[in-house]
């Protein structure tokens, strides 16, 4: 897959996977299918749903978190999700065919309001997810940290090691738990735009993503994984973000294709 190839310039990578969602979008055939490329939005007509303190700012982006500065020593707790409003079709239980998908996002964190805590996640949840309680500062508004029975698939950015996590700031990728099952580095440079990428191949049950950091260079993350077996047949997909000092979570873009019958056919072949 196109991930591996990490010579190619950032512009034409991620203008290769453009190209990738518009041939998605144009050879749809099934009706459980869903496809949509928010950039500015609007609060008339979003087609996203805000939990917790994620809202639209003026400019048309996304704010995960509260980012208003806190008094000298005074940190507060905020956690903020924006979710697709529409439910996304995963895999047929009458076939056991699963849909493969891509979905691309770029988001900006802007660390100068105080110590650098928490973290951002592309998560894939069961419909009608809120957040869990429990679930603000390291557990990125995705689990619930007094029970052990969380459902869902993310990509993280943790931006502060906890108990549980390896040396350093890093991407890893979770299953039903803040504890990754494979990470990578994750170079952080406050106030600079980071797109991502990440392609879910049914054939292979791969989860594949792409980190684009502004200065073109490429980090890369994979696990095979059956989604079948972690999450119901319809899904929802969010970005979620939790800090305790302030710092603020931007989302920029976000564009999503999938389809349950010819996805699969176009991904394996980039």
């Amino acid at each position: 897959m196109a991930f591996y190839r990490t010579n190619l310039p950032t512009r034409e990578l991620f203008s290769l996977v453009s190209v990738v969602i518009v041939l998605l979008a144009t050879n749809i055939n099934s009706v459980q299918a869903l496809s949509f490329n928010f950039t500015k939005l609007t609060t008339a007509n979003s087609g996203v749903t805000f939990q917790g303190d994620a809202q639209i700012l003026p400019s048309g982006l996304i704010a995960l978190t509260k980012s208003s500065p806190f008094p000298p020593g005074q940190y507060f707790t905020t956690v903020g999700r924006a979710l697709s409003s529409n439910l996304v079709p995963l895999w047929d239980s009458a076939t056991g065919k699963a849909a493969s998908f891509v979905t691309s996002f770029s988001f900006v964190i802007d660390t100068t309001e105080g110590p650098i805590t928490d973290g951002l996640i592309f998560f894939i949840a069961p419909p009608g997810t809120v957040i869990p309680q429990n679930s603000t500062t390291p557990f990125l508004g995705v689990v619930d940290s007094e029970t052990s029975i969380n459902r869902f698939v993310g990509l993280e950015f943790d931006l502060y090691r906890n108990s549980w996590d390896p040396e350093g700031r890093h991407i890893g990728i979770d299953i039903n738990s803040i504890i990754s099952t494979k990470t990578v580095t994750y170079n952080l440079v406050s106030g600079s735009l980071t797109k991502v990428i990440i392609i879910y191949d049914s054939p292979s049950s791969t989860l594949s993503a792409a980190i684009i950091y502004e200065n073109g260079k490429i980090s890369t993350i994979s696990q095979v994984i059956d989604l079948k077996t972690v999450l119901p047949n319809t899904v929802q997909i969010g970005l979620s973000a939790a800090t305790l000092t302030g710092e603020s979570y931007s989302i920029h873009s976000w564009s999503f294709v999938s389809d349950l019958e010819t996805t699969a056919s176009y991904v394996s072949n980039i």
